[in-house]
């Protein structure tokens, strides 16, 4: 037993082994996540025939179809990171990056862009990585969990993404996670200036930000009434409004529709039996679930029966599934996972948090973060 009349030493070390150990295990998972998404299907993975082979040089310099073109936010950072660097450590990373991932000069755009798809894998695994501390805390901000069961939410999501990767990988796709669920977070603790300044970021990036304003919006109405939200869900509204439409007119003469109208495709999708039993193997070692899958299916309507006992915010923000799904049957590819980004936190807490309960793990949920109470706005 310790002597109470010798002071004990601090544990200077100790402080500090917790955040490095979540580092290294978030970041060994950002970095499967990533590689598999590298890998599959391919950041120059939207069709040739329809925007020619180099794709991921295009998005980087701006010459690319809408409506990917207009979606800037990880190109202007890519092409910012090649300007400030010195051109001879830009060839370096260059070639070394063509001497272990080019052979014959294939595939031909890394051929061409080496240098700006090392820059380009670095700010994504950032954003990763962002996406799993924000969660986390989001986590902890709505749900009330601490501890060990805190820490793995953000490896589960990791390590869950490749199940959603499908048809084309994005530049976008990675900070839409990252930062909508950063934007939840501030909406969670009430902070609107930072939440603001994440909109407006989260704009550049893609225009399905406005699905940001619309859960702050129910969360604001009923915290605060409508007549004090309206002046703030205003300036969102203005702000997404200059800032897409900007993009617009400064890509408005490029190739491509501004939408594609994929209704008759989509229906066909749902009426074919195998499309709801597919799985993908990754690495020889892990099997998931793609596309329609019963599983993924199975789930939602999980998640559905027990959004009744979520915290307010997971609720608030449940109802973008709506205008989700109608988009994308009528805009997109229905089976396509990774354009529903922005409801993946959203869902992942509710099945995670319906899993505890089963696990008779019920932790309480205090108004002071951000789910139930009545504060005052920041």
């Amino acid at each position: 037993m310790d002597d109470p009349s010798v002071p004990s030493r601090p544990r200077h070390g100790r402080p500090l082994l917790r955040p490095v150990l979540l580092l290294a295990v978030y970041a060994l998972a950002a970095s499967f996540a990533l590689s598999e998404f590298i890998r599959f299907p391919g950041l120059n993975s939207v069709p040739a025939e329809h925007f020619g082979p180099g794709f991921f040089g295009d998005m980087v310099y701006g010459r690319a179809p809408r409506p990917y073109v207009t979606r800037v936010l990880v190109p202007l950072l890519v092409r910012a990171v090649v300007t400030l660097t010195p051109a001879e450590a830009a060839q370096t990373e260059a070639d070394a990056i063509r001497q272990r991932l080019v052979r014959d000069g294939k595939p031909e755009w890394l051929d061409r862009y080496p240098f700006e798809f090392g820059v380009a894998r670095v700010v994504l695994f950032l954003f990763l990585l962002g996406f799993a501390f924000a969660l986390r805390e989001l986590a902890r901000q709505t749900l009330g969990w601490n501890g060990v069961q805190l820490d793995i939410v953000p490896v589960v999501a990791l390590f869950a993404l490749p199940g959603t990767y499908g048809y084309m990988s994005h530049l976008c796709d990675f900070p839409t996670l990252c930062l909508f669920t950063l934007g939840l977070l501030f909406i969670a603790q009430h902070r609107f200036w930072p939440f603001f300044l994440v909109f407006l970021v989260a704009t550049v990036n893609k225009e399905t930000s406005v699905l940001l304003t619309l859960v702050w919006a129910i969360d604001a109405v009923r915290r605060q009434g409508a007549r004090h939200a309206l002046p703030r869900a205003a300036l969102q509204i203005g702000a997404w409004l200059a800032i897409r439409g900007l993009l617009a007119l400064v890509f408005l003469n490029h190739a491509g529709p501004l939408l594609f109208f994929y209704l008759a495709r989509n229906l066909g999708v749902f009426g074919r039996g195998p499309n709801y039993f597919l799985f993908r193997t990754i690495g020889n070692w892990l099997v998931v679930p793609v596309g329609l899958n019963f599983i993924y299916l199975a789930a939602f309507f999980w998640a559905l029966a027990e959004l009744k006992k979520m915290p307010r915010l997971l609720k608030d923000a449940f109802w973008i599934v709506l205008p989700m799904a109608v988009l994308a049957l009528l805009f997109g590819n229905v089976d396509e996972l990774r354009i529903y980004y922005e409801f993946y936190p959203v869902i992942l807490l509710v099945l995670l948090a319906g899993t505890s309960t089963l696990l008779g793990y019920t932790p309480t949920r205090p108004g002071a973060h951000g789910t139930e109470s009545h504060s005052s706005p920041a």
